[in-house]
């Protein structure tokens, strides 16, 4: 028996899969967004000074016109200047 046009289109789709290739160059393609995952954080309550809070508002503002670091990065960021400034860095 004969394969009918449904299983042959069903092959030459799957080795199109295969390969990547497509029969219409000009059609768009889909593609796939990669969710980057961040590290799990904890709440951590401190008390800054006024002026401190002010300039990192500022800074975290700054950085979020720019598609930079956001306010938790850059907590961590100080936090590991601390730290290492005082040999204290963490395992891993």
């Amino acid at each position: 028996m004969t394969n009918n046009w449904i299983d042959e289109e069903n092959a030459r789709a799957t080795n199109l899969a295969k390969t990547g290739e497509t029969t219409n160059k000009n059609a768009p393609r889909l593609i796939k967004n990669v969710k980057i995952t961040t590290p799990a954080r904890k709440i951590r309550s401190i008390y800054i000074q006024d002026l401190h809070g002010k300039a990192f508002d500022k800074l975290t503002f700054e950085q979020k016109m720019i598609k930079g670091k956001k306010a938790p990065e850059l907590m961590e960021e100080a936090i590991e200047l601390l730290l290492k400034k005082y040999n204290e860095l963490p395992n891993g």
